[in-house]
Protein backbone atom coordinates (compact mmCIF):
# COMPACT_ATOMS: atom_id res chain seq x y z
CA UNK A 1 0.00 0.00 0.00
CA UNK A 2 1.29 3.77 -0.89
CA UNK A 3 2.53 5.29 2.06
CA UNK A 4 0.17 7.96 2.92
CA UNK A 5 3.18 10.92 2.60
CA UNK A 6 3.38 10.05 -1.17
CA UNK A 7 -0.20 10.65 -1.76
CA UNK A 8 0.44 13.99 -2.95
CA UNK A 9 -1.74 14.50 -5.93
CA UNK A 10 -5.51 15.15 -6.18
CA UNK A 11 -7.71 12.74 -7.25
CA UNK A 12 -8.54 12.42 -11.15
CA UNK A 13 -11.38 12.20 -12.57
CA UNK A 14 -11.91 8.44 -13.17
CA UNK A 15 -10.76 7.76 -9.47
CA UNK A 16 -13.99 10.22 -7.99
CA UNK A 17 -16.07 8.23 -10.44
CA UNK A 18 -15.30 4.96 -9.41
CA UNK A 19 -15.29 6.00 -5.69
CA UNK A 20 -18.85 7.06 -6.52
CA UNK A 21 -19.77 3.69 -7.93
CA UNK A 22 -19.37 2.34 -4.75
CA UNK A 23 -21.46 4.57 -3.08
CA UNK A 24 -18.53 6.79 -1.30
CA UNK A 25 -18.74 10.60 -1.48
CA UNK A 26 -18.36 13.42 0.86
CA UNK A 27 -21.25 12.92 3.36
CA UNK A 28 -22.10 14.54 7.04
CA UNK A 29 -24.76 12.54 8.85
CA UNK A 30 -24.89 14.46 11.31
CA UNK A 31 -26.26 17.30 8.96
CA UNK A 32 -28.62 14.99 7.62
CA UNK A 33 -29.95 14.04 11.14
CA UNK A 34 -29.95 18.31 11.56
CA UNK A 35 -31.96 18.36 8.26
CA UNK A 36 -34.74 15.87 9.17
CA UNK A 37 -35.15 17.78 12.85
CA UNK A 38 -35.36 20.96 11.08
CA UNK A 39 -38.28 19.55 9.30
CA UNK A 40 -40.16 18.21 11.93
CA UNK A 41 -39.56 21.65 13.55
CA UNK A 42 -41.13 23.50 10.65
CA UNK A 43 -44.23 21.49 11.07
CA UNK A 44 -44.20 22.05 15.12
CA UNK A 45 -43.75 25.54 13.52
CA UNK A 46 -46.82 25.72 11.19
CA UNK A 47 -49.26 22.85 12.27
CA UNK A 48 -48.58 22.18 16.04
CA UNK A 49 -51.55 23.84 17.19
CA UNK A 50 -53.38 22.47 15.19
CA UNK A 51 -51.96 19.36 15.60
CA UNK A 52 -52.52 19.43 19.35
CA UNK A 53 -56.16 20.64 18.71
CA UNK A 54 -56.78 17.44 16.76
CA UNK A 55 -54.84 15.12 19.43
CA UNK A 56 -57.37 16.88 21.95
CA UNK A 57 -60.33 16.31 20.26
CA UNK A 58 -59.48 12.47 19.05
CA UNK A 59 -58.82 12.09 22.79
CA UNK A 60 -61.89 13.27 23.51
CA UNK A 61 -63.68 11.47 21.26
CA UNK A 62 -62.05 7.95 22.99
CA UNK A 63 -62.73 9.30 26.70
CA UNK A 64 -66.83 9.81 25.21
CA UNK A 65 -67.08 6.49 23.58
CA UNK A 66 -67.26 8.52 20.09
CA UNK A 67 -66.11 5.91 18.16
CA UNK A 68 -67.61 3.13 19.94
CA UNK A 69 -66.93 0.38 21.98
CA UNK A 70 -65.77 -2.62 19.74
CA UNK A 71 -61.47 -3.24 20.21
CA UNK A 72 -61.50 -3.30 16.30
CA UNK A 73 -63.08 -0.17 15.82
CA UNK A 74 -60.87 1.69 18.20
CA UNK A 75 -57.99 0.29 17.31
CA UNK A 76 -58.69 1.10 13.31
CA UNK A 77 -59.53 4.64 14.42
CA UNK A 78 -56.80 5.19 16.70
CA UNK A 79 -54.18 3.71 14.35
CA UNK A 80 -55.73 6.33 11.22
CA UNK A 81 -55.50 9.05 13.73
CA UNK A 82 -52.04 8.30 14.47
CA UNK A 83 -50.96 7.72 10.39
CA UNK A 84 -52.66 11.17 10.33
CA UNK A 85 -50.97 13.39 13.13
CA UNK A 86 -47.46 11.40 12.49
CA UNK A 87 -47.75 12.16 8.34
CA UNK A 88 -46.58 15.81 8.11
CA UNK A 89 -43.48 14.92 10.52
CA UNK A 90 -42.68 12.03 8.75
CA UNK A 91 -42.73 13.47 5.82
CA UNK A 92 -41.05 16.92 6.39
CA UNK A 93 -38.07 15.04 7.82
CA UNK A 94 -37.55 12.36 5.41
CA UNK A 95 -38.00 15.38 2.45
CA UNK A 96 -35.13 17.08 4.11
CA UNK A 97 -33.05 14.15 5.00
CA UNK A 98 -33.17 13.37 0.95
CA UNK A 99 -32.61 17.15 0.11
CA UNK A 100 -29.55 17.23 2.49
CA UNK A 101 -28.01 13.91 1.11
CA UNK A 102 -28.74 15.22 -2.29
CA UNK A 103 -26.76 18.28 -2.17
CA UNK A 104 -23.88 16.86 -0.36
CA UNK A 105 -23.29 14.12 -2.54
CA UNK A 106 -26.18 13.81 -5.26
CA UNK A 107 -28.28 10.98 -5.97
CA UNK A 108 -25.67 7.99 -5.23
CA UNK A 109 -26.83 4.43 -6.57
CA UNK A 110 -24.84 2.00 -5.01
CA UNK A 111 -25.46 -2.00 -6.08
CA UNK A 112 -27.04 -4.11 -3.20
CA UNK A 113 -24.06 -6.31 -1.51
CA UNK A 114 -24.88 -8.59 1.54
CA UNK A 115 -21.87 -8.04 3.61
CA UNK A 116 -22.20 -10.54 6.87
CA UNK A 117 -19.95 -8.26 8.59
CA UNK A 118 -22.34 -5.94 9.34
CA UNK A 119 -24.93 -7.79 10.93
CA UNK A 120 -22.36 -9.91 12.76
CA UNK A 121 -22.47 -9.07 16.76
CA UNK A 122 -19.30 -9.50 17.31
CA UNK A 123 -17.94 -7.22 14.65
CA UNK A 124 -20.47 -5.09 15.78
CA UNK A 125 -19.40 -5.07 19.55
CA UNK A 126 -15.48 -4.45 18.28
CA UNK A 127 -16.77 -1.09 15.70
CA UNK A 128 -18.06 0.33 18.84
CA UNK A 129 -15.42 -0.86 20.57
CA UNK A 130 -12.75 0.13 18.92
CA UNK A 131 -10.38 3.24 19.27
CA UNK A 132 -12.56 5.02 15.76
CA UNK A 133 -16.03 4.42 17.86
CA UNK A 134 -14.63 5.99 21.51
CA UNK A 135 -14.22 8.46 19.65
CA UNK A 136 -17.15 9.02 17.96
CA UNK A 137 -19.25 8.40 21.39
CA UNK A 138 -16.57 10.74 23.44
CA UNK A 139 -17.47 13.68 20.18
CA UNK A 140 -20.97 13.16 20.86
CA UNK A 141 -20.66 13.42 24.61
CA UNK A 142 -18.61 16.80 24.07
CA UNK A 143 -21.40 18.02 21.81
CA UNK A 144 -24.13 17.04 23.88
CA UNK A 145 -22.31 19.25 26.98
CA UNK A 146 -21.65 22.16 24.74
CA UNK A 147 -25.57 21.89 23.03
CA UNK A 148 -26.70 21.72 26.78
CA UNK A 149 -24.81 24.55 28.15
CA UNK A 150 -25.35 26.96 25.52
CA UNK A 151 -29.07 26.32 25.76
CA UNK A 152 -28.71 27.19 29.96
CA UNK A 153 -26.56 30.03 28.96
CA UNK A 154 -29.75 31.32 26.42
CA UNK A 155 -32.53 30.35 28.78
CA UNK A 156 -31.25 30.82 32.37
CA UNK A 157 -33.32 33.60 33.03
CA UNK A 158 -35.95 31.89 32.19
CA UNK A 159 -35.17 28.73 33.88
CA UNK A 160 -35.17 31.09 37.24
CA UNK A 161 -38.89 31.96 36.67
CA UNK A 162 -40.14 28.47 36.61
CA UNK A 163 -40.67 28.40 40.33
CA UNK A 164 -43.10 31.53 40.04
CA UNK A 165 -45.40 30.02 37.32
CA UNK A 166 -46.70 27.65 39.91
CA UNK A 167 -48.89 31.03 41.13
CA UNK A 168 -50.62 31.38 37.76
CA UNK A 169 -53.19 29.52 36.17
CA UNK A 170 -53.30 26.44 34.15
CA UNK A 171 -53.43 27.93 30.80
CA UNK A 172 -50.72 29.96 31.37
CA UNK A 173 -48.09 27.89 32.79
CA UNK A 174 -49.00 26.09 29.47
CA UNK A 175 -48.38 28.72 27.35
CA UNK A 176 -45.04 29.89 29.28
CA UNK A 177 -44.16 26.29 29.55
CA UNK A 178 -44.23 25.58 25.47
CA UNK A 179 -42.57 29.15 25.27
CA UNK A 180 -39.49 28.10 27.08
CA UNK A 181 -39.74 24.62 25.47
CA UNK A 182 -39.91 26.15 21.82
CA UNK A 183 -37.01 28.68 22.51
CA UNK A 184 -34.87 25.60 24.06
CA UNK A 185 -35.18 23.48 20.65
CA UNK A 186 -34.67 26.59 18.51
CA UNK A 187 -31.31 27.14 20.90
CA UNK A 188 -30.36 23.51 20.66
CA UNK A 189 -31.01 23.47 17.08
CA UNK A 190 -28.93 26.16 15.69
CA UNK A 191 -25.96 25.17 17.66
CA UNK A 192 -26.19 21.52 16.47
CA UNK A 193 -26.82 22.77 13.33
CA UNK A 194 -23.48 25.13 12.89
CA UNK A 195 -21.62 21.99 14.56
CA UNK A 196 -23.59 19.81 11.32
CA UNK A 197 -22.20 22.37 8.81
CA UNK A 198 -18.78 22.10 10.05
CA UNK A 199 -18.48 18.67 10.03
CA UNK A 200 -19.65 18.44 6.53
CA UNK A 201 -16.91 20.77 5.90
CA UNK A 202 -14.86 18.26 7.88
CA UNK A 203 -15.94 15.39 6.46
CA UNK A 204 -15.21 16.97 2.85
CA UNK A 205 -12.00 17.48 3.33
CA UNK A 206 -11.59 13.87 5.03
CA UNK A 207 -12.70 12.55 1.86
CA UNK A 208 -10.38 14.92 -0.96
CA UNK A 209 -7.82 13.56 1.86
CA UNK A 210 -8.90 9.89 0.93
CA UNK A 211 -9.24 10.14 -2.58
CA UNK A 212 -5.22 11.59 -3.02
CA UNK A 213 -3.12 9.76 -5.46
CA UNK A 214 0.42 9.14 -5.38
CA UNK A 215 2.44 10.39 -8.33
CA UNK A 216 2.82 6.72 -9.59
CA UNK A 217 -0.84 5.80 -9.50
CA UNK A 218 -1.68 9.26 -11.90
CA UNK A 219 0.81 8.14 -13.96
CA UNK A 220 -0.32 3.90 -13.88
CA UNK A 221 -4.14 5.35 -14.66
CA UNK A 222 -3.12 8.11 -17.34
CA UNK A 223 -1.50 4.61 -19.29
CA UNK A 224 -4.84 2.38 -18.67
CA UNK A 225 -6.63 5.29 -19.89
CA UNK A 226 -5.15 6.92 -22.58
CA UNK A 227 -2.32 3.85 -23.72
CA UNK A 228 1.29 3.48 -22.78
CA UNK A 229 2.99 6.86 -23.81
CA UNK A 230 5.22 5.05 -25.86
CA UNK A 231 2.88 2.65 -27.74
CA UNK A 232 0.98 6.07 -28.50
CA UNK A 233 4.29 7.00 -30.49
CA UNK A 234 4.95 4.25 -31.99
CA UNK A 235 0.92 4.12 -33.62
CA UNK A 236 1.28 7.86 -34.49
CA UNK A 237 5.00 7.04 -36.08
CA UNK A 238 3.35 3.72 -37.70
CA UNK A 239 0.46 6.20 -39.42
CA UNK A 240 2.81 8.45 -40.19
CA UNK A 241 4.61 6.34 -42.45
CA UNK A 242 1.59 5.16 -43.87
CA UNK A 243 0.28 8.62 -44.83
CA UNK A 244 3.73 9.01 -46.15
CA UNK A 245 3.40 5.98 -48.49
CA UNK A 246 0.22 7.02 -49.85
CA UNK A 247 1.22 10.57 -50.56
CA UNK A 248 4.20 8.99 -52.06
CA UNK A 249 2.07 6.86 -54.59
CA UNK A 250 0.32 10.49 -56.01
CA UNK A 251 3.46 12.33 -56.46
CA UNK A 252 3.40 10.49 -59.96
CA UNK A 253 -0.27 12.12 -60.76
CA UNK A 254 1.84 16.00 -59.65
CA UNK A 255 1.59 18.36 -62.37
CA UNK A 256 4.44 20.60 -60.59
CA UNK A 257 6.92 20.10 -57.80
CA UNK A 258 7.93 23.30 -56.28
CA UNK A 259 11.22 23.11 -54.69
CA UNK A 260 13.09 25.67 -51.60
CA UNK A 261 15.45 24.14 -53.05
CA UNK A 262 17.28 22.07 -50.76
CA UNK A 263 14.58 21.77 -47.52
CA UNK A 264 11.11 21.67 -48.97
CA UNK A 265 9.34 20.19 -51.87
CA UNK A 266 5.79 20.37 -52.47
CA UNK A 267 3.96 18.65 -55.38
CA UNK A 268 0.73 20.14 -57.01
CA UNK A 269 -1.82 18.78 -59.39
CA UNK A 270 -4.20 20.86 -61.53
CA UNK A 271 -6.46 19.74 -64.28
CA UNK A 272 -8.98 22.84 -65.21
CA UNK A 273 -11.17 20.43 -67.14
CA UNK A 274 -11.82 18.64 -63.76
CA UNK A 275 -10.60 21.01 -61.13
CA UNK A 276 -11.52 24.49 -60.07
CA UNK A 277 -8.10 24.92 -58.36
CA UNK A 278 -4.86 23.32 -58.30
CA UNK A 279 -4.55 20.70 -55.47
CA UNK A 280 -1.35 19.79 -52.80
CA UNK A 281 -1.10 15.98 -53.41
CA UNK A 282 2.27 15.31 -51.58
CA UNK A 283 4.71 17.76 -49.37
CA UNK A 284 7.63 17.09 -47.46
CA UNK A 285 11.01 18.25 -45.53
CA UNK A 286 14.55 17.52 -46.44
CA UNK A 287 14.36 13.47 -46.81
CA UNK A 288 11.13 13.19 -47.63
CA UNK A 289 11.91 16.21 -50.06
CA UNK A 290 14.65 14.35 -51.80
CA UNK A 291 12.42 11.63 -51.96
CA UNK A 292 9.66 13.71 -53.47
CA UNK A 293 12.31 15.47 -56.07
CA UNK A 294 13.58 11.97 -56.91
CA UNK A 295 9.62 10.26 -57.92
CA UNK A 296 9.33 13.84 -59.95
CA UNK A 297 12.46 13.12 -62.21
CA UNK A 298 11.85 9.12 -62.50
CA UNK A 299 8.34 9.82 -64.06
CA UNK A 300 8.91 13.25 -65.62
CA UNK A 301 7.43 15.60 -63.62
CA UNK A 302 8.49 19.69 -63.67
CA UNK A 303 10.61 20.97 -61.19
CA UNK A 304 10.54 24.57 -60.58
CA UNK A 305 12.39 26.70 -57.66
CA UNK A 306 10.47 29.50 -55.85
CA UNK A 307 11.37 29.93 -52.29
CA UNK A 308 8.69 31.95 -50.79
CA UNK A 309 5.48 30.07 -52.50
CA UNK A 310 7.25 26.70 -50.99
CA UNK A 311 7.16 27.85 -48.06
CA UNK A 312 3.50 29.00 -48.40
CA UNK A 313 2.27 25.89 -49.86
CA UNK A 314 3.97 24.29 -47.15
CA UNK A 315 2.26 25.24 -44.69
CA UNK A 316 -1.13 23.68 -46.51
CA UNK A 317 -2.00 20.21 -45.53
CA UNK A 318 -1.88 17.77 -48.25
CA UNK A 319 -5.17 16.91 -50.15
CA UNK A 320 -6.05 20.91 -50.15
CA UNK A 321 -7.00 23.23 -52.65
CA UNK A 322 -4.50 26.33 -53.08
CA UNK A 323 -6.03 29.29 -51.64
CA UNK A 324 -7.05 32.47 -52.95
CA UNK A 325 -4.27 34.47 -52.06
CA UNK A 326 -1.65 31.96 -53.94
CA UNK A 327 -3.38 31.74 -57.30
CA UNK A 328 -1.10 34.49 -58.99
CA UNK A 329 1.96 33.25 -57.83
CA UNK A 330 1.34 29.29 -58.76
CA UNK A 331 -0.53 30.20 -62.30
CA UNK A 332 2.74 31.80 -63.32
CA UNK A 333 4.54 28.19 -61.92
CA UNK A 334 1.93 26.53 -63.94
CA UNK A 335 1.97 28.74 -67.04
CA UNK A 336 6.02 28.26 -67.54
CA UNK A 337 5.23 24.79 -67.16
CA UNK A 338 3.26 24.22 -69.57
CA UNK A 339 5.15 26.81 -72.16
CA UNK A 340 8.26 25.08 -71.14
CA UNK A 341 7.53 20.80 -70.71
CA UNK A 342 4.04 20.99 -72.23
CA UNK A 343 4.41 23.44 -75.29
CA UNK A 344 0.43 24.28 -74.63
CA UNK A 345 1.30 28.01 -74.56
Amino acid sequence: MADRHDQTEKATGRKRQQAREKGQVARSRDLVSMASTGGIILVITFWGNSALAHLSGVMRGFLSLRYGTEISTVIRTAGMETVFLLSPFLLAAAGLAIAANLVQGGLVIKPFELQPSRIDPFEGAKRIFSSTGIVELLKNLVKLTAGGYVAYVVLRKEIFLLPSLLQLEVPEIVRVSLSLLSKALLTGFGFFFVIAVLDHFVERWRFEKSLRMTKTEVKDEYKEVEGNPLVKSRIRSLMKEMARKRMMKDVPKATVVITNPVHLAVALRYDDKSMSAPRIVAKGADKVSEKIKEIARRHGIPIVEDKPLARSLYKIDVGAYVPEELYRAVASILAQVFYRFKGVL
